[in-house]
């Protein structure tokens, strides 16, 4: 039996004594497109770290292809870390390279590639998310939706079968969103990846998602598929899909954070 891409069990954050996330047992099967959704500050952007091993829960496991990346290290860790691309909540660009450099930079930092190999990969990127012409640009010479795709080609660049997405289309407006993850979409298919994005935008969540959670109360809650989760019986879904006021979403006591 095929190993699942992630699994999460047992998990349990505390940060400043405060308990982020607890009893979390969820599974991210290949080929699986989940969106996490849920109110700001409950800790959506640290499930998201965890999964891609850059945050250790405080309890429980994560393994990752059934490895723990707490537990490995050396060429073992960096086998599995290579799989694993991520597009931060800010980009995370280097304002200093251009960017065409900054695709380049993780090319350079863990392959063997040459210098006329990692051109052509730069280059097939760079036309992959539509902004060719801006290779000699510095990103701030760019558009914010040309920061996001930038930031997209970049974190693709390694061939990842397993894509983390932070907000991928914050701040961004709808027409612009929506071609987003369009490429989003289009480039997982091409590398039959898996992919877990958090988002505020529940239009987006439908538009990517086969699976969708919402952390919310120190829980995830999976709801299901964008039909079974337009239909679930949580009122604190239902709250947030439909932004109605019912009073507190989530309990005074949450210990929530900033994502």
């Amino acid at each position: 039996m095929a190993l699942a891409a992630i699994n999460l069990s047992d998990v349990k954050v505390i940060f400043e004594g405060s308990t982020i996330l607890e009893n979390v047992n969820l599974t991210v099967q290949d080929g699986d497109s989940v969106a996490i959704i849920g109110p700001s500050g409950q800790g959506k952007s640290v499930l998201l770290k965890i999964m891609a091993g850059l945050v250790l829960p405080t309890e429980g496991k994560v393994l990752v292809r059934g490895e723990n990346l707490s537990e490995i290290s050396g060429a073992r860790r960096q086998k599995v870390v290579n799989k694993i691309g991520m597009l931060f909540q800010k980009n995370a660009l280097f304002d200093s390279l251009t960017c065409g450099d900054n695709i380049a930079f993780p090319l350079r930092e863990v392959t063997d590639l040459d210098e006329q190999q990692i051109q052509k990969v730069v280059a097939e990127f760079l036309e992959a998310v539509g902004i060719s012409h801006a290779k000699n640009l510095f990103p701030d010479e760019i558009s914010g939706g040309m920061q996001k795709r930038l930031g997209i080609a970049r974190a693709l660049a390694l061939n990842p079968d397993l894509i983390f997405y932070d907000d991928p289309t914050a701040g961004l407006d709808p027409i612009t969103s929506r071609k987003i993850i369009d490429l989003i979409l289009r480039l997982r298919a091409q590398n039959s990846a898996t992919v877990v994005a958090v988002t505020n935008d529940m239009n987006r969540a439908y538009q990517m998602a086969s699976r969708i959670w919402m952390v919310v109360d120190r829980q995830v809650v999976d709801a299901g598929s964008v039909e079974q989760t337009k239909q679930h019986q949580d009122l604190r879904i239902q709250q947030f899909i439909t932004g109605a006021i019912r009073g507190p979403l989530t309990a005074p006591d949450s210990g929530a954070i900033n994502d």
